[in-house]
């Protein structure tokens, strides 16, 4: 194979696309991953790692994961209008390490992180990924796979093997080879999360703070050092507010927190919606 034309383009440099290129290049696979975005995505976003990925990573030799990743917080609610406890309560269940099941509980961890430290395996291997590069169209034969990429206005035409199409609910490969995308849209289940810096009196930052209710309007914080020392992780339901308007108004997004916790909040900055 030659390393200088790799047989695999990934498509997308999410977590998925990042874990597909190590397992190729581990295995003596040269790979080229682009990615359109011009510059690595930001935020905690999905930041579950489930025992199932822990194991994945060890297998990969990507130990940060595991060693990096934060045990799920216990979940505290508030009697209405206070910070007096009302219940305490853990998402995950409490089990045991055993010698066939070493990974025994989720880890949580940022994809800002994650990203960042796949991106360095990467790196070992003398691959890095291309930004701003966006697949625009392929044609598939029995030779392989035409890719017509583009970057800055101008268009390559990039022929390999193999196509792997990681580039997430948009994806162009996807579409272009005709595949659907089951699932639906939940109408009753809609919120908005981001990643804030703020301070706020009496708010213990050992806990997953639950305010109000998810079948009204609710606020969720999850401390995160990873944002920093005054890092959490947010997540608003707010029936009554376009959350296409909110998502956009960071004025809006403070004044939901503030009126939501029954303490003094001081706010730093928001980091990513």
């Amino acid at each position: 194979m030659n390393p200088t034309h790799p047989p695999v383009l990934v498509v997308g440099a999410g977590p998925a696309g990042l874990v597909a290129a190590l397992t190729l290049l581990q295995n003596g696979i040269p790979v080229r991953i682009i990615d359109k975005d011009p510059n690595p995505r930001i935020g905690q976003r999905g930041p579950g790692i489930w025992p199932r990925s822990l194991e994945l990573f060890n297998f990969l030799d990507v130990p940060e994961v595991n060693n990096l990743g934060k045990p799920s917080p216990i979940t505290r609610t508030y009697k209405p209008g206070t910070l007096e406890p009302l219940t305490e309560f853990s998402m995950i269940p409490s089990i045991e390490p055993t010698s066939t099941v070493p990974f025994h509980v989720p880890k949580l961890i940022g994809q800002q992180l994650l990203d960042v430290i796949l991106r360095r395996h990467l790196e070992k291997f003398s691959c890095s990924v291309e930004m701003g590069t966006e697949l625009r169209s392929f044609e598939q034969s029995d030779e392989g796979v035409t890719a017509v990429l583009e970057k800055d206005g101008t268009l390559e035409t990039f022929d390999t093997k193999w196509v792997i199409g990681a580039d997430g609910a948009k994806s162009i490969v996807r579409k272009q080879l005709g595949l659907t995308f089951l699932g639906e849209t939940r109408e009753d289940v809609r919120m908005v999360m981001g990643d804030i810096r703020l301070r706020a009196v009496g708010l213990d930052r050992t806990y997953w703070h639950r305010f109000g209710h998810w079948n009204g309007r609710g606020v969720t914080l999850r401390p995160t050092d990873e944002i920093g020392e005054d890092g959490w992780q947010f997540m608003l339901s707010v029936p009554d507010v376009d959350l296409t308007k909110l998502a956009q108004s960071e004025e809006l997004i403070m004044e939901i927190i503030a009126s939501s916790l029954p303490t003094e909040v001081t706010f730093n900055k928001i980091v990513w919606v």
